[in-house]
């Protein structure tokens, strides 16, 4: 009779811990500053070069390039800029895959669930980190969405291609510093060593499998299959890339309260009238908001980059502003969400992890 109670208290403590978190903003261990500017950066030229080009839709796929910006972030210069094509390499393929698979809806949905369990491996397996298997998602979904829109495939992967290429170059601008090169950068062996597959990697890549297959065949059944990348990317960040109980539910509520949000900031946006530049502007600002608020607070980066997204995937395929999306994008988040949190339940309470695992285990000590 005593532990049924005290299961009810842990459950309860941790829903408060949860909802207080809303309203907590986590100190900053360094300045995120340089990486939310230069990924601004990243996403607003192309956008910009396709407003001068008459070509926005290009613009906007070729602005996906910025989801390279901040893997390896905890890295020095030199090592991050060795490692960053290895990420743009990633989302190549998976736009060329998304792109491919597009016309055929169980292939795109079977490619899918390849593409989160693989990118799960590898993020999980060599400890990455933030933002683990996302953004690879998005492109793919992306990808999809976009040749079903009409975006010829090889233009789609081209422009992708581009987007990557201008993210690696804008790497080299802060090179002209002179304190990047006072640290020797490690050879890739070192920096990519042999994955160590702890309890936690293990717990977090099974928890992927589980979204990725149950999201896309709900998705499959019950919604859309064209949305199903929607609640997978829900789910895997949810899962996150710490394991254990706490932070799932934690990054679930956050998830929840800032997908409500970013709609309403999505619906400003898209029925305001701004002009090309200024939209190109304000998902800049998105995009360093984002990156300002990760480690701080889940639910003000996921406000800015629910938005961001939405512009970019509706107005690439010409659907910006229409209002089926936002009750759509709501819905999905809820199931991918949902399933992440309740994936956390099958597995016992994950133990402290002092070691921390928000950054790669190979970095400087």
């Amino acid at each position: 009779m005593s532990e049924e109670p005290r299961k009810r208290d842990v459950w309860r403590h941790g829903m408060r811990r949860a909802v207080v978190s809303l309203g907590t903003m986590v100190p900053a261990k360094e300045p995120r500053w340089p990486i939310a500017l230069q990924a601004a950066v990243v996403l607003t030229v192309p956008v910009l070069v396709g407003i001068a080009f008459g070509r926005v839709d290009l613009g906007l796929i070729a602005a996906t390039g910025a989801f390279t910006v901040p893997y390896f972030a905890a890295l020095p210069r030199l090592e991050r800029l060795r490692l960053r094509p290895i990420a743009g390499l990633g989302l190549v393929l998976t736009s060329v895959l998304g792109a491919t698979l597009a016309p055929y809806p169980l292939l795109s949905a079977l490619g899918l669930i390849a593409v989160a369990v693989l990118v799960a491996i590898s993020v999980h397996g060599y400890r990455l980190g933030a933002p683990g298997p996302l953004f690879p998602i998005l492109v793919y979904g992306m990808s999809g969405h976009a040749v079903n829109g009409g975006v010829p495939p090889l233009v789609l992967v081209a422009t992708v291609t581009a987007g990557c290429a201008w993210a690696v170059v804008a790497s080299i601008a802060p090179l002209v510093r002179r304190v990047h090169w006072q640290v020797t950068p490690r050879p890739l062996s070192v920096l990519l060593a042999r994955p160590e597959w702890d309890r936690g990697a293990k717990e977090l890549v099974w928890r992927t499998v589980i979204v990725a297959v149950l999201g896309t065949a709900l998705s499959l059944l019950f919604v859309d299959p064209d949305r199903a990348y929607w609640t997978v990317a829900a789910g895997v960040v949810v899962i996150g890339v710490v394991p254990g109980r706490g932070p799932a539910v934690t990054r679930g509520l956050h998830r929840a309260v800032g997908t409500v949000l970013g709609v309403g900031v999505y619906l400003a946006i898209a029925y305001s009238g701004m002009p090309a530049v200024v939209l190109a502007l304000t998902l800049g600002a998105l995009q360093f908001m984002t990156e300002l608020a990760i480690t701080r607070h889940y639910a003000i980066a996921v406000t800015a980059v629910t938005p961001m997204a939405l512009v970019i995937v509706t107005a690439s395929a010409g659907e910006l502003g229409d209002l089926s999306v936002t009750g759509e994008r709501i819905l999905d988040t809820a199931l991918g969400a949902s399933l992440a949190v309740a994936t956390a339940l099958l597995h016992p309470p994950a133990p402290p992890d002092p070691a921390g695992r928000m950054a790669p285990p190979h970095r400087p000590d």
